[in-house]
């Protein structure tokens, strides 16, 4: 396409033509207008089902975010390596 041939529009109308078209397809697709095949019906519906049931959290409890020291063997401790502090508590933050 020649570049003397292309129509500029600011954003404003940019969106106000993506709103009319969406509009428009909101009409054209509304759900009573659309006969789907009985398979397609049953899967979209299973699809709102499993939607409207409530999600496990995928937030760590705070339990699992603090540090907690491992209990050392009596061999490890007898072996001269630095031992951490039992009563020290370390909170591990998100990088």
């Amino acid at each position: 396409m020649n570049l003397s041939n292309q129509l500029q529009i600011d954003s404003l109308h940019c969106r106000a033509i993506c709103d009319e078209i969406g509009e428009r397809l909101q009409i054209i697709l509304r759900p009573d207008a659309a006969n789907l095949p009985p398979r397609l019906q049953v899967l979209i519906d299973r699809l709102a089902d499993q939607d409207r049931e409530l999600a496990p959290s995928i937030v760590p409890d705070l339990d699992d975010m603090i540090w907690q020291p491992a209990t050392v063997s009596h061999a490890a401790s007898s072996s001269g390596l630095p031992m951490p502090d039992p009563g020290a508590q370390r909170v591990f933050a998100p990088r």
